[in-house]
C-alpha cells in the first residue's frame, strides 16, 4: 500500500488518482432534488426505462402509456409507469476558519483535497456539484451544476481560499440552507471546532432538506500532541492571544479529552443518522478511500 500523504495540488492529485476516482460512487439514501434525464433512480415517477408499478387510467392520461395487454384480459384501462432518474446535487461545505490552519500538514490543505476527491467522483458520474466556504458566515458560493466547465470552476475557486476568522456552524449553516435553491446530499468538511456547538446548526441542515455528511478532518499533531516542556497554548481563532502554560503531564488529560469529544461527534452522527468519517491530513489515497468505503460515503 502507497502510504504517500495526498497531494495537495488538486491538478497533481487527478493526475495521480483519476483512474481509481472514476470507480467510485458518492452514496445517497435519499432521491436527488432535480428531476431530470440523470442517472440515479429517484422517488418520482417519469419516462425512462426502469418500469416502477400499474396504476388506473384517469381521464387526461396520456393513452401512450396504457398497457392495452392488460386492457385485453380485464377490460380496464391501466398506465405503465416508470421509475424517473433523480439528478443527485451534492452540496460541499468546507470550513475555512482559522484552526483549519493548524497542523505540519495543513487541515485546509487536505480538506480541499476531499472536496476535489467528492467533486470529481460526483461530476464524472453526472451528478450536480457545487461548493461554499464558511467561517463566521459564507465566504464563497458556488451552485450545484454539472460538467466540465463546473469542475474548473471548483478547483478554481478550492485552490484559491485561505484560512480567517472563527468559525460560527449556526449561522453559516442557516445561511446556506437559506441560500441554495435545491436540496441534495451536503457534505460538511470541517475540524468540527466550533464554540456554538455543532448539534443545533447539523440539525437545521437536516432540517431544510439536506441529506447531511459529516467528514471531519484532524492534523495529526492534534491526535497525539508531543510537549517535552512548558509551552503556551493559544486559541488559533480567538483574537485574544493569551494562552494557558501547560507542560507534558497534560498530554494524558488532553488526549482523553479528545477521545471523548470525537466520541461524542461519531455517536450524535449515527443517532442523527449522519455518515460520518474522521480522517487526518497525512492519510494516504488508499487510506482515505477504505474509510469512506467502511462509512458508506462512498461506494465502487
Amino acid at each position: 500500500m502507497n502510504n504517500e500523504p495526498l497531494p495537495q495540488n488538486s491538478s497533481e492529485l487527478l493526475r495521480k488518482y483519476a483512474h481509481a476516482l472514476d470507480r467510485l460512487e458518492i452514496v445517497s439514501r435519499t432521491a436527488g432534488a432535480i428531476v431530470a434525464a440523470g442517472r440515479r433512480p429517484g422517488g418520482a415517477t417519469g419516462n425512462s426505462v426502469d418500469f416502477a408499478d400499474y396504476r388506473k387510467y384517469h381521464y387526461g392520461d396520456d393513452v401512450r402509456s396504457v398497457d392495452w395487454s392488460i386492457y385485453a384480459r380485464l377490460k380496464k384501462l391501466f398506465l405503465r409507469q416508470y421509475r424517473a432518474e433523480a439528478d443527485l446535487a451534492v452540496h460541499l461545505l468546507l470550513d475555512t476558519s482559522n484552526s483549519m490552519s493548524f497542523g505540519n500538514l495543513p487541515k485546509l490543505e487536505f480538506a480541499r483535497t476531499l472536496a476535489t476527491v467528492f467533486a470529481y467522483v460526483g461530476l464524472s458520474r453526472q451528478d450536480r456539484v457545487g461548493v461554499a466556504t464558511f467561517a463566521g458566515d459564507l465566504v464563497h458560493f458556488l451552485p450545484p451544476q454539472r460538467g466540465k466547465q463546473q469542475l474548473f470552476y471548483l478547483l478554481r475557486l478550492l485552490d484559491s481560499v485561505q484560512p480567517g476568522g472563527a468559525s460560527d456552524f449556526e449561522r453559516s449553516f442557516k445561511s446556506y440552507a437559506a441560500r441554495a435553491a435545491t436540496r441534495g446530499l451536503l457534505v460538511v468538511l470541517s475540524d468540527c471546532f466550533c464554540r456554538g456547538g455543532y448539534e443545533t446548526a447539523l440539525r437545521c441542515l437536516a432540517f431544510a432538506g439536506f441529506e447531511v455528511v459529516v467528514a471531519r478532518v484532524l492534523a495529526d499533531e492534534e491526535l497525539d500532541p508531543e510537549i517535552d516542556d512548558e509551552v503556551e497554548l493559544q486559541d488559533i481563532e480567538q483574537e485574544d492571544k493569551r494562552g494557558s502554560v501547560v507542560g507534558s503531564a497534560a498530554v494524558g488529560p488532553y488526549r482523553e479529552a479528545m477521545a471523548t469529544y470525537s466520541e461524542t461527534l461519531a455517536s450524535f452522527c449515527l443517532h442523527e443518522g449522519f455518515p460520518y468519517v474522521e480522517t487526518t491530513s497525512s492519510l494516504s489515497f488508499e487510506e482515505l478511500t477504505i474509510r469512506l468505503l467502511r462509512a458508506g460515503i462512498m461506494a465502487q
